[in-house]
């Protein structure tokens, strides 16, 4: 599980790696180019002497002679960018103009580095998610019942009506005002189909979310804790822009798991930082499973929606049978 720090760090790696290896290729072709054209190097050294005689002449003789040796310079750098360009010796071609590609720009972090984050993120995510096959654009509703049910509920309407919540959410998410969301429901009914497109919204808002199942969370977790493994995890999860807590009831319940729950909820419910909990387990079984301290703080502090309708992934496999 990468961390926010994890993240920048490997988009920062990226965008040097690329440059370095840009600069490397073009140094290769400016040493052909010297080797073939003697020219070269002379004009490097005349520059190099007519930058210390402007210095001396700045001092002694005034603006005319400074102005003379500058045209001489200019008409030396000319004459190496014409002789380079004849040997097709390009200039380096950076993906960020606003940096160069050094990943700062005015004393600050570049825009550039934010959008390679955002990628890096997206990929890693993609390795155990289905994250690029997850968005609101292929989100069918058409295999929600539009009929009532005997409780008189309409699963089509229910899931138009959380489908347009999730999409409006993610169009308007911030760290500092987005609600928390409990998505409850039996399996296969698209939760995690719709907080994965939450999820691709948020990052390419520029926004950095911790996403994972519930069994992975708490090993990853638990591994930092007691076997030193990973670096940041704990902190990242507490303090994330949004996390997303997939198929939670699904891993070993344990004192250490229910404790580091309760912590992450309290937590991030007093930070302010809005997570989204998907779960197979109905509000009572989350307190049987939980305590009621946990119950107590989904009921007050997150906004429930219930999923109907009949398991997607087994009418999409019938589908593929006729």
């Amino acid at each position: 599980m990468l961390t926010k720090e994890d993240t920048y760090k490997k988009a920062f790696e990226n965008i040097r790696k690329t440059l370095s290896e840009k600069q490397a290729q073009r140094d290769l072709m400016l040493s052909a180019a010297y080797k073939a054209n003697p020219r070269l190097s002379e004009i490097d050294m005349l520059l190099s002497r007519t930058g210390a005689d402007i210095a001396v002449t700045a001092l002694s003789e005034g603006k005319d002679g400074v102005e003379q040796l500058q045209k001489k310079a200019s008409a030396l750098a000319e004459e190496k960018k014409m002789l380079l360009k004849k040997a097709q010796v390009p200039e380096i071609s950076y993906n960020c103009s606003v940096c160069k590609d050094t990943g700062y720009a005015s004393g600050k972090i570049c825009g550039c580095v934010k959008r390679e984050a955002a990628a890096v993120m997206t990929a890693e995510l993609s390795r155990e998610m289905p994250l690029q096959s997850c968005r609101f654009d292929n989100f069918d509703l058409k295999y929600y019942s539009d009929k009532d049910g005997a409780d008189g509920q309409n699963p089509r309407r229910r899931m138009t009506a959380v489908f347009k919540l999730c999409r409006e959410y993610a169009i308007g998410f911030s760290p500092e005002t987005s609600c928390n969301l409990l998505f409850m429901g039996d399996a296969g009914l698209g939760k995690t189909h719709l907080t994965l497109a939450v999820v691709s919204a948020v990052i390419e808002k520029g926004y950095m979310p911790v996403y994972a199942s519930a069994g992975n969370l708490f090993s990853a977790i638990e591994n930092e804790k007691f076997q030193s493994e990973g670096k940041g995890v704990y902190d990242s999860v507490l303090n994330c822009d949004l996390l997303v807590i997939d198929d939670l009831g699904t891993e070993l319940a344990t004192s250490f798991t229910k404790s580091v729950l309760y912590n992450i909820i309290n937590t991030r419910i007093l930070i302010r930082r809005p997570t989204i909990i998907n779960t197979n387990l109905s509000m009572k079984q989350l307190e049987e499973r939980y305590t009621p301290r946990v119950s107590s703080r989904l009921i007050g502090n997150y906004e429930g929606y219930k999923f109907l309708g009949k398991d997607i992934r087994q009418q999409k496999k019938m589908e593929s049978i006729k």
